[in-house]
């Protein structure tokens, strides 16, 4: 029997013990959880120029005029068959809405008669939006209808205004059964855009004052030029260089005696626009709120000139020289 030389066996255990040994560290290798990868360093941020800070902060004003409308008179805007119960009879009158004599269901779902709002949200809120505490309020105009919600003080989110304007809340009737969800949607918009200042607001072209006719005087501050101006450029086009070429109000009005008598009523028009008609907002759209509103006062304080933009032949109504709702324009 023959064995192997002693240093051929000493060698070949060496080399069975290494591969061994590497087997078994490929094995654990396998075996143990990867260590996470080192993140990269963050990449050094490239310098911005000053131009495009600019046009990243430039705000965007999304217009709310169709809001402002449906606002104002929301089936003739939607172009629907709606005529409103009539409030001075005692049965309900009407036609269309979702019991199809022209009634809207309150919270409960229960008809909600006619009391003289015609169920129109300038009716229950006011031309300027504040409801019993605005110019439709007992301390001014005195409406036994108006809400005594104020849309422009109260703390509500968008969201909960739509919730409430599509299922009824307090005296407002559920819109939603009447409305299809993005009308309601263009309301709400609308409301939030004034009552934040995204859009003109009342309290800064006119303010309340009891006692006087209609219940409001004009803000100071108007640029008369500058309102002349906007007036050829936007208005003279339908309404004639004096402001008497289409009446409103069925032409018992002109553009300026309107203005004379019923600003707290044209600066919604202004902003908003005419439902059912060519006429839209007539403020800057790419303007904020208080440029809007400086437009807006500027346009009524100039047709306080009687001469440049008089009754007319066609209107019958004005206000007296001196009324004090022109204030000192």
């Amino acid at each position: 029997m023959q064995f192997p030389e002693r240093g051929t066996t000493v060698r070949a255990l060496s080399k069975e013990l290494m591969r061994i040994r590497c087997f078994a560290a490929l094995l654990l290798l396998s075996c143990s959880p990867s260590a996470p990868a080192e993140a990269p360093p963050p990449a050094t941020p490239a310098a911005v120029e000053p131009a495009a800070v600019a046009a990243v902060a430039e705000p965007v004003f999304v217009p709310v005029d169709r809001g402002g409308r449906l606002f104002d008179k929301w089936w003739a805007e939607l172009k629907l068959e709606f005529v409103p119960d009539n409030p001075k009879t005692p049965e309900a009158d009407g036609k269309g809405g979702p019991f199809d004599d022209g009634t809207l269901p309150d919270i409960a779902g229960k008809p909600i008669k006619n009391p003289g709002h015609d169920y129109r949200l300038k009716n229950l809120f006011g031309w300027d939006l504040r409801g019993a505490e605005g110019i439709y309020g007992a301390g001014y105009q005195g409406k036994s209808y108006v809400a005594t919600t104020n849309l422009l003080r109260e703390d509500f989110e968008e969201a909960e205004l739509v919730h409430r304007l599509t299922r009824g809340y307090l005296n407002w009737p559920a819109y939603g059964k009447v409305l299809p969800p993005e009308a309601i949607s263009e309301i709400a918009a609308f409301v939030m855009a004034v009552r934040e200042g995204r859009a003109a607001r009342p309290d800064e072209i006119w303010k309340l004052s009891a006692g006087t006719p209609k219940n409001y005087v004009l803000n100071d501050g108007a640029d008369v030029a500058a309102g002349h101006d906007i007036i050829a450029k936007q208005c003279s086009g339908c309404h004639g260089e004096d402001g008497t070429a289409k009446g409103l109000e069925g032409g018992k009005y002109s553009l300026g005696s309107f203005g004379r008598t019923h600003a707290y009523e044209l600066w919604f028009k202004l902003l908003a626009g005419q439902p059912k008609t060519p006429m839209h907002g007539q403020l800057p759209k790419n303007a904020d709120g208080k440029a809007q509103s400086q437009s807006a006062l500027d346009i009524i304080a100039a047709l306080c000139d009687r001469t440049r933009y008089p009754q007319g032949k066609a209107s019958k109504d004005d206000a007296p020289t001196g009324d004090v709702r022109c204030a000192k324009y």
